[in-house]
């Protein structure tokens, strides 16, 4: 180990950075492949989790029931938050910020900052600059929140009921006695 050292001053090319996998919290990502990331992921989490449950309800009882819950568990408290985290360090990288920017996830509203905060246009801390998105991910990254927020208008609000001009009747049914 007694050889001279080589550093970037003695003008060698800088080392390839390896390129950034999905699942990696190497990398940055931008902001249309973060949208249209995490909606997609959420979108086909629910068609997943549809298809699965017409699948088990062929099957029915109680062992269909309880595979369904484990699977939704596992899927919505599980895999997917994890997911949303590493696709949020490396939109935080995206912007030269540290991944525990991406804690922000976690606070309603102030994690819709993700899909504003523009990227840093040249290489930073964390890697080159992401590849510019192919028009069928921008059109999934504005097409996902429209229709998501338009669902949501859709809705509308839930119209008051009017309460009865008749007095409220007492109840109907007795309760009955526990006896084991």
């Amino acid at each position: 180990m007694g050889g001279a050292m080589i550093t970037q001053e003695q003008g060698l090319p800088p080392l390839p950075r390896p390129p950034a996998r999905l699942l990696s919290l190497r990398g940055r990502i931008g902001r249309a492949h973060y949208i249209a990331n995490t909606l997609g992921s959420l979108i086909a989490s629910f068609v997943v989790v549809y298809l699965i449950s017409f699948f088990l309800a062929m099957i029915g009882g109680s062992l269909a029931r309880t595979l369904y819950i484990v699977l939704c568990v596992v899927l919505f408290y599980g895999i997917l938050p994890i997911f949303f985290v590493i696709l949020t360090i490396k939109r935080a990288h995206d912007f030269n910020f540290g991944g525990w920017v991406a804690l922000l996830l976690f606070v309603p509203v102030l994690n819709l900052a993700f899909w504003f905060i523009p990227g840093s246009r040249d290489e930073n801390d964390y890697g080159s600059v992401p590849p510019a998105p192919s028009a069928g991910i921008k059109i999934v990254a504005v097409l996902f929140p429209v229709l998501l927020l338009g669902g949501y208008l859709a809705t509308g609000p839930q119209p008051e009921r009017a309460p009865s001009s008749a007095s409220p009747s007492p109840a109907t049914t007795t309760l009955k006695t526990y006896t084991p």
